[in-house]
């Protein structure tokens, strides 16, 4: 059980002021700044909230409780680490620098004045002319210098930051969105004050507000293993700190020395620096997980994760440590980066992983991952061609239920990392991937899948039909200069509406591709209104797959019929652009 010093109110004042002990978010046991806009935004209207309440004289306006925040805190209490708290203690601090930028562009003696203090006071300060600079509160390793130079390090001379670092990690464009969000709710609001000293009123109670209002309860202990344990039992049952985050503090409460805290490090830094989005470093820790122990829901993964890998590091004598699990991340990680964006350096694998992409294939990643860390991407086209053939005609155009493809694509990374060979995954694939009959029966009947899908089915048709024709200009898949166009209208004149209209519309046989910017007035029309778009196009898909059969000429009226010619015919190219296993063989 962890042991609590003692839990006590304090103001954000108290905990980021001068004359108070530094915060300092520790390397060791935090993450980077996190929060989006929509906790921004959710922030800001609970502060105008209780800043307008507090205001009115409400009782139940005089304090705004913010949450708890946990700390390590030394018998001297001269330094504070903070275990949780970061994402309010610097999401509090940008504002308060947010306030203190305009008081003092407002360029008043009395907004320079204040902007000067609240500098001081409660963001950074120097003793002496040639001290060094003072912060109330020190981000970790990943943020720590962006932060300074973006928020802290501010002269009072120019009324600016320095701002020389540019942002190279997810976490330090949210840093400089959340400041650019603040200022501008706070200029906006300023408008509605006429004059100079009406919005010196509102930006001094704004800063009173934050600074003697937001209540906190600071959670001490005396040990980084206290504090782990509060922390993780805090973060864990909410939404606050990711599995990626627990994680690491995880990995860092089991680290021996410091070299091995050093390689956790090291592998987060690849992981932040290595990806654009934090959604993405989410995404990565599960298929790396599935691709040595197959699948585990993304709600269990940490659990998962701390059970197993405890077993493995408290064995004696240890076989494997965070150490070797630090760095076995870290490679997958460099992989699972050029998987992801299609940049492994080999064309035409790279071709195929666009196909992927184009399809939001995730199940085949932790595949690849697994395969990748003991073959080269060139040995594995087979594997994702058959793969790929496998989604879709199981998922994209079949639309069964995926939890069995993935099951399957998951329990072969498995074996694969046990040391299965290409050729054994390769062959029960194939076994798996329905056949030429039941694969034509649902291409048939198909209707559009996500607009992404769609455009890739029709495009990788449109690449077979070039082949076939010998025209060698390639469509790139999910290339913004073509769009899905509904042939038959998805809002067509009164009179020319089918019956069963949102039946037909959205069928496989009415979809084909055009080249520019839909333009949704000449979309809508009849087929002989808009069929020299089709048969004028450089689109094979459109141009030579029968859309003329679509319109009913005697009648005037759209066929049904039609749709389901062409959609046949579709089908028959399908078979042969995602064959399979009896045409693989």
């Amino acid at each position: 059980m962890a042991i609590i010093k003692q839990a006590q109110r304090q103001t954000l004042g108290q905990l980021i002021g001068a004359n108070n002990p530094v915060v300092t978010v520790p390397d060791d046991s935090q993450r980077q700044y996190a929060w989006t806009k929509k906790e921004v935004d959710v922030f800001w209207s609970d502060i105008e909230k209780f800043k307008e309440g507090r205001e009115n004289g409400r009782e139940s306006s005089s304090e705004y409780f913010i949450g708890p925040i946990v700390t390590i805190t030394a018998d001297s209490v001269q330094a504070r680490s903070l275990l949780d708290g970061q994402q309010r203690l610097t999401t509090s601090t940008i504002l308060i620098a947010a306030i203190r930028d305009i008081l003092w562009g407002m360029r008043s003696a009395e907004g320079v004045s204040s902007a000067n203090n609240i500098q001081r006071d409660y963001i950074a300060r120097k003793s002496g002319r040639k001290d060094p600079m003072e912060y109330f509160l020190v981000l970790s390793l990943f943020d720590r210098d962006f932060f300074r130079d973006n928020i802290q390090d501010w002269s009072e001379i120019t009324g600016e930051c320095p701002r020389l670092e540019k942002p190279t990690r997810p976490s330090h464009k949210l840093i400089l969105d959340a400041y650019s969000n603040f200022r501008q709710k706070i200029t906006n609001r300023l408008r509605a004050h006429p004059d100079a000293e009406a919005r010196l009123d509102y930006l001094d109670s704004l800063r009173e507000c934050l600074i003697n209002g937001l209540v906190f309860v600071e959670i001490q202990t005396p040990s980084s293993s206290d504090a782990n344990e509060v922390f993780e039992t805090i973060n864990s049952r909410g939404k606050d700190l990711s599995t990626v985050d627990l994680v690491r503090n995880f990995l860092m409460e089991k680290s021996i020395s410091d070299h091995e805290k050093s390689r956790v490090n090291d592998a987060w830094r690849s992981l932040l620096d290595g990806f654009d989005r934090r959604e993405e470093i989410e995404k990565f820790l599960r298929h790396f997980w599935v691709s040595k122990h197959g699948d585990v829901k993304s709600h269990s993964l940490y659990s998962i994760i701390r059970k197993n890998l405890s077993d493995r590091f408290d064995e004696r004598p240890q076989q494997y440590g965070v150490g070797v699990f630090s760095a076995d991340l870290e490679g997958a990680a460099g992989r699972y980066a050029e998987l992801i964006t299609g940049n492994t350096g080999d064309s035409n694998f790279d071709a195929s992983l666009g196909e992927v992409k184009a399809m939001n294939a995730d199940a085949l990643y932790p595949l690849l991952l697994s395969a990748s860390g003991y073959h080269k991407y060139a040995d594995l086209q087979t594997l994702l061609d058959a793969s790929i053939s496998y989604y879709v005609r199981w998922t994209v155009v079949g639309r069964r239920e995926s939890t069995l493809l993935e099951e399957n694509l998951f329990s072969i990374a498995k074996e694969m990392s046990k040391g299965g060979t290409i050729e054994e995954a390769v062959q029960k694939i194939l076994g798996w991937i329905p056949d030429d009959e039941t694969f034509a029966a649902d291409f048939r009947d198909a209707v559009a899948p996500k607009q992404s899908q769609a455009r890739y089915l029709l495009a990788k048709i449109e690449q077979h039909l070039r082949l076939e024709a010998e025209v060698h200009e390639e469509v790139v898949l999910g290339d913004g200069k073509v769009y899905v166009e509904n042939i038959y209208p998805q809002k067509p004149a009164g009179e020319l509406r089918l019956e069963d209209h949102d039946t037909w519309v959205s069928r496989l046989g009415n979809l084909t591709l055009l080249a520019g910017k839909k333009n949704q007035t000449i979309s809508s029309r009849s087929l002989p209104e808009k069929k020299h778009l089709y048969s004028g196009s450089a689109l094979l898909v459109s141009s030579r797959t029968n859309v003329e059969d679509l319109w009913d000429e005697e009648s005037n009226r759209w066929r049904v019929e039609g749709i389901e010619a062409r959609q046949q015919l579709m089908a028959k190219i399908a078979l042969n652009v995602w064959p399979s296993g009896a045409r693989w063989a």
